[in-house]
């Protein structure tokens, strides 16, 4: 019997938890969204370069799982899911901002001048490899985000992105080919 005890004091899994919102419990769901909106943000930068439409990303992402929440199948990994919604709705926005005209995207991400930091070769590396990600096309961004930073599998970031794994896998390799060669490291 010690055994649920040990359960109890352990965080819920994602599929328990993902039960109790389908059921309506708001606070599950709110452990949810404190568990993967770090994740999504981090999505959302490297979609849009910048803060806001970042946060903006997070908040749509939670509204429709939300709303899509009955249609998930608990048994299935949440990230990749939650991913799958950040993709689709971040690629309809950079898709309605390329039909507008003479509309200025902002970068707020704007290096200001040297700190302290600068100066040690970790901080010159991180300038170098955050400056050649900010260059890959979005497609190979992405990618190498979902692969490198979130752990997804080559299956995982294919069903994400609806893409085949093939695509996947060249993507990445572009993408890491280009990392190399331009961080001069």
């Amino acid at each position: 019997m010690a055994e649920p005890k040990a359960a109890a004091a352990e965080e819920p899994e994602d599929r328990d938890l993902v039960v109790l919102s389908k059921r309506g419990d708001r606070a599950a769901f709110a452990t949810l969204v404190q568990r993967y909106q770090r994740r999504v943000f981090a999505l959302g930068l490297r979609y849009f370069r910048n803060d806001a439409d970042a946060d903006d990303l997070v908040q749509e992402t939670f509204l429709r799982a939300w709303r899509a929440l009955d249609r998930f199948e608990e048994d299935r990994p949440l990230a990749p899911w939650l991913f799958r919604i950040a993709a689709n709705w971040a690629l309809t926005q950079i898709e309605g901002r390329k039909r507008r005209p003479s509309e200025e995207l902002t970068d707020e991400h704007h290096w200001q001048g040297p700190s302290p930091e600068e100066h040690t070769d970790a901080s010159r590396l991180r300038r170098e490899v955050n400056r050649a990600l900010s260059e890959l096309p979005e497609d190979q961004r992405v990618v190498l985000h979902l692969r490198a930073a979130e752990g997804l599998s080559y299956r995982e970031i294919a069903d994400t992105l609806d893409v085949p794994i093939g695509t996947v896998m060249s993507r990445l390799g572009r993408a890491r080919e280009t990392m190399r060669r331009k961080v001069k490291r």
